[in-house]
């Protein structure tokens, strides 16, 4: 009892560290910092850390190729030109918001949500700072922005990281993910799109006039070579699936060559892009996997465990959406990165012979649950903290609960029944 209760003071501990960064200390410092003293006080061993390792390398280490593939295209131009493009279909206000929602979707599941709200945001910034929609309007489409970028990163693995960890430990191939998960994603960014649209226009006119703008473009040849190489990265994701090697392996020698490419024409500052990639995500999710894995050790993971074989045993659909419910709630307050880890280690513990449907349903639930709270994602609080640094741009902790508690549930439970419809 003793072990469990100093094991939930440390997990405690290090989510305020991370959250607060208090002396700016990085949030994987922070997270080392919970795992070493998960170590110096016996909660958990050596052996759990490699156990660990072997969990979270792939996942890390694919977010951070595709976060640099996603800083090297976008310092190239190539985001930049296709809001160009898109804005050309339609200038409108309303059309603008449906089609720029609608790229934000796609760049979040071909680079992650991360991805997605790094390129989108200046984008959407940059056009509403031209317009003269009100503030609550302009904090209605940034929201929207961030809202997308997270409830879209649904359909493959390499869409978020709370995805690369929960398939990496059920040890589901990048096929049969995108098999079951292309589905509810649609319907999450259709029900996404729908709600912000009727958010931003009840107090907007929607036929107002947009600005256009002219796209930067610092390599033509690498804004020429984005649609082919993505296309084929994707295509070699599921080729790679049938033979079970990691995704890693396919994302990090993606990364070199469209960094090669980038360093040899000489157009962008591949070091800056380096340096920017978020290298502390590594040892954030190595620290924070081995606070929660041994607070899972000394008892969380069986209570989980028993809750989650309560609610299961609930008549269906109810028992999908009552397990989705409590693992978005507990991504919410939690953060998901550790969410999805601890219900993950609680899923494995059940004796449910469903562990596939309940991993995607804890998937589902880390991506769009934690736009509850706006503690509930790392890539959240950074986001708010780039806007206003960045862009001028406050959105008031009210506001973003507001919306948060009106737009979640929705797409939430729409989301899980969708996948629940897959398994009927």
């Amino acid at each position: 009892m003793l072990k469990l209760l100093i094991a939930i003071l440390i997990f405690v501990a290090t989510l305020l560290l991370v959250n607060f960064k208090p002396k700016r200390i990085p949030i994987g410092y922070s997270a080392l910092i919970g795992g070493a003293l998960t170590l110096i006080l016996g909660i958990s061993n050596i052996h759990d850390v490699v156990l660990v390792f072997d969990i979270v390398w792939d996942a890390t280490f694919t977010f951070v190729a595709i976060i640099i593939m996603t800083l090297i295209l976008d310092e190239a131009g190539f985001f930049d030109y296709i809001a160009y493009k898109i804005l050309g279909l339609g200038n409108r206000l309303g059309k603008a918001f449906v089609l720029l929602l609608l790229l934000d979707a796609v760049v979040s599941a071909l680079f992650a949500n991360d991805g997605a709200a790094l390129v989108m945001t200046p984008i959407a910034t940059s056009i509403i700072s031209r317009s003269s929609i009100d503030e609550h309007s302009k904090i209605v489409f940034m929201m929207g922005i961030g809202f997308v970028a997270d409830t879209a990163s649904l359909p493959f693995i390499i869409s978020n990281l709370v995805n690369i960890i929960d398939a990496t430990y059920f040890n589901i191939s990048f096929l049969l993910y995108a098999e079951y998960m292309i589905f509810p994603f649609i319907i999450s960014v259709i029900i996404s799109v729908i709600l912000y649209y009727f958010l931003l226009v009840r107090k907007t006119d929607k036929n107002q006039e947009l600005p256009s703008f002219q796209p930067t473009i610092n390599d033509q040849l690498l804004v020429k070579l984005g649609f082919p190489f993505i296309a084929i990265l994707v295509l070699a994701y599921f080729l790679t699936s049938f033979a079970k090697i990691p995704v890693a392996m396919v994302a990090i020698p993606a990364a070199t060559l469209l960094g090669i490419i980038a360093k040899r024409r000489k157009k962008i500052d591949i070091y800056k892009v380096v340096r920017e990639a978020p290298w502390q995500i590594v040892l954030f999710s190595l620290g924070m996997y081995i606070v929660v894995f041994g607070m899972g050790k000394q008892g969380v993971t069986n209570f989980l465990a028993s809750t989650d074989s309560t609610l299961f045993s609930l008549p269906s659909p109810f028992n999908v959406i009552m397990e989705g419910l409590l693992f978005a709630f507990t991504a919410a307050f939690m953060n998901n990165l550790p969410s999805v880890m601890i219900n993950s280690l609680a899923i494995n513990s059940t004796h449910s012979t469903n562990h596939f449907l309940l991993a995607l349903v804890n998937v589902i639930s880390n991506d769009i649950g934690p736009k509850f709270t706006p503690i509930g994602s790392l890539a959240t609080l950074l986001w708010i903290y780039y806007l206003e640094r960045k862009h001028g741009v406050k959105i008031p902790l009210r506001i973003y609960v507001y919306l948060g508690l009106i737009t979640t549930p929705i797409v939430l439970v729409a989301t899980i029944l969708s996948l629940w419809i897959l398994f009927l």
